[in-house]
C-alpha cells in the first residue's frame, strides 16, 4: 500500500503494521469494549484457550436434632460444566482510506488540530473494535458450526443457544438440564405486546412457589430482554399506572415490585426471550493471553493499495449453572 500523508501525519502498511505491534495488548481488549454494553451486566472470565470444566454443584443438606448415632451419604451431586472458547480468525483486505475518510467525517477535529490526533492508532482500533460489534449482535443467538466460515454468528454458541442444548439435552451430558419440571424454564403461549408485557414479566418473575424459586428471587439479579419487549413493558406500565402519584419517570430500571431486579435491555436479545440470573453466573470467556491469539496488519499480498488484517481470537458464552436457584429462562412455547 502506497503510504498517505495527512498534515504531518504519515499512514501505511509500514505504519499500520508497527502500531499493531505496539498495542497489541490493548486492541486485544477493543472486542470486550465493544462488548460494554452486555459486558456490565456479565461476569468475565480470561485465560481460557478452548476448554475448562468446571462443577455445578447441587443437592441439599441439612442440620436436624442431635443423635448420636447419626449418618447419612450426602445428597449432594457435582456436574460437569464446560466453559469453552471457539478459536476464530479473519484475514480481510481492508482500505486505510476508506477507514480514514470515515473518521474524518466523524471523530477526527478539523483543521490545526488533526495534527494531534493519533488516526494510524485509530484506524487500528476501528478494525478490532469492528469485530467487538459483530460478537455482541450474536453474543445470545450464534450457533457454532464447524462447517460455516463466514460469519460471527456461526463461530460459537450464544446464550440462548447454550440454553436451548441444556433444554433439548443436546449438551455435553447429553441430558436435559432446563425444563418446566426442574423449575428453570418458563413457556408462554403468547408473544410479548404492549398489551400483555407487565403481566408476563411479573408472573415470569414471582412464578415457582418452591425453595429454589425462593432463593432465586432472594438475590440481586439481572432480567435480561429485547429492547423491543423493554418498550412493550414501559408502554404498557404507562397505560395501567400512569396516573399514580410516585410514577414519575417513564424508564423503569428495576422490574415493579421487586426492585432487587435490574432490567437489562439490550438490542441483541432475540424477541420473546427473557433470562433471570446473577450477574456472577453468566459469563463472558475469552483468552487474552497466549500468543496463538493475535492481530496484524500486514501488506497487502493481492492489492497495492490494501493492507490485509489478520485476527485470530478466542471466544465463547456459557453460564456457572442453570440450576433454578441461580436461573430461569423464559421463551415463547413453538
Amino acid at each position: 500500500m502506497a503510504s498517505v500523508k495527512v498534515g504531518n501525519i504519515t499512514f501505511g502498511a509500514e505504519e499500520l503494521s508497527t502500531t499493531f505491534q505496539t498495542y497489541r495488548s490493548d486492541f486485544l481488549m477493543m472486542p470486550l469494549l465493544a462488548l460494554g454494553a452486555l459486558a456490565e451486566h456479565c461476569s468475565v472470565r480470561t485465560g481460557i484457550r478452548y476448554r475448562e470444566t468446571v462443577g455445578e454443584m447441587s443437592g441439599n443438606l441439612e442440620l436436624s436434632n442431635y443423635q448420636k448415632t447419626k449418618y447419612e451419604d450426602a445428597a449432594v451431586d457435582i456436574t460437569p460444566r464446560v466453559f469453552q472458547t471457539f478459536f476464530g480468525n479473519v484475514v480481510a483486505g481492508i482500505d486505510p482510506n476508506a477507514i480514514y475518510q470515515s473518521i474524518w467525517g466523524s471523530n477526527v477535529t478539523k483543521g490545526d488540530g488533526l495534527k494531534n490526533v493519533p488516526i494510524v492508532v485509530q484506524i487500528c482500533a476501528y478494525l478490532a473494535k469492528k469485530l467487538g460489534e459483530n460478537m455482541f449482535m450474536n453474543a445470545f443467538t450464534a450457533k457454532h458450526d464447524p462447517a460455516d466460515f463466514s460469519k460471527t454468528a456461526k463461530w460459537f454458541d450464544g446464550f440462548k443457544t447454550v440454553l436451548e442444548k441444556d433444554a433439548a439435552g443436546t449438551n455435553e451430558l447429553q441430558k436435559v438440564l432446563i425444563s418446566t419440571t426442574l423449575g428453570n424454564l418458563v413457556e408462554g403461549t403468547d408473544s410479548i405486546t404492549k398489551d400483555n408485557a407487565e403481566d408476563l414479566i411479573k408472573d415470569f418473575y414471582w412464578s415457582g412457589t418452591d425453595a429454589a424459586a425462593a432463593k432465586l428471587r432472594s438475590q440481586p439479579l439481572k432480567l435480561f430482554l429485547s429492547d423491543q419487549a423493554y418498550h412493550c413493558y414501559t408502554e404498557c406500565y404507562q397505560v395501567n399506572h400512569g396516573s399514580l402519584p410516585y410514577n414519575q419517570n417513564y424508564d423503569k430500571r428495576t422490574l415493579e415490585g421487586a426492585s432487587n431486579v435490574e432490567l437489562v435491555p439490550l438490542a441483541n436479545v432475540p424477541a420473546d426471550f427473557m433470562l433471570l440470573t446473577p450477574k456472577s453466573n453468566i459469563f463472558l470467556v475469552f483468552n487474552q493471553q497466549t500468543e496463538d491469539e493475535k492481530f496484524l496488519v500486514e501488506k497487502s499480498l493481492k492489492n497495492h493499495y490494501n493492507v490485509d488484517f489478520i485476527a485470530n481470537y478466542f471466544f465463547g458464552t456459557q453460564f456457572q449453572s442453570v440450576s433454578p436457584e441461580v436461573l430461569r429462562y423464559w421463551r415463547k412455547k413453538a
